[in-house]
């Protein structure tokens, strides 16, 4: 797997959600049709913003649904990070207040 162990790249970090780092994966047509049993893409960089430029339209999904990108420049960057809450379980030894 690409991310969360450095494997063969030891020039990568390990990936942690609070880093501020974009971990950047390329695929092959090969390597896209294999994350479906269990594949994996290529591991290319971690950084902090990345500009994507393509010369042709490309193929995408936008909400799931197939669309073409004409020729242009994509600006990725982290704009916010937000905290997730989890519930906690209920202990079976603790009463309720409300009981």
């Amino acid at each position: 797997m690409p991310w969360g162990n450095p494997g063969e790249h030891h020039d990568f970090e390990p990936q942690r959600h609070d880093d501020g780092c974009i971990e950047v994966i390329g695929f092959t047509m090969t390597s896209l049709a294999a994350l479906q049993v269990g594949g994996h893409g290529e591991r290319l960089c971690q950084c902090r913003q990345v500009v994507l430029s393509t010369s042709k339209a490309i193929p995408m999904q936008v909400d799931g649904e197939p669309c073409k990108l004409a020729a242009s420049c994509i600006h990725i960057s982290l704009r916010n990070q937000a905290n997730m809450l989890q519930k906690t379980k209920r202990r079976n030894s603790m009463p309720l207040l409300n009981e």
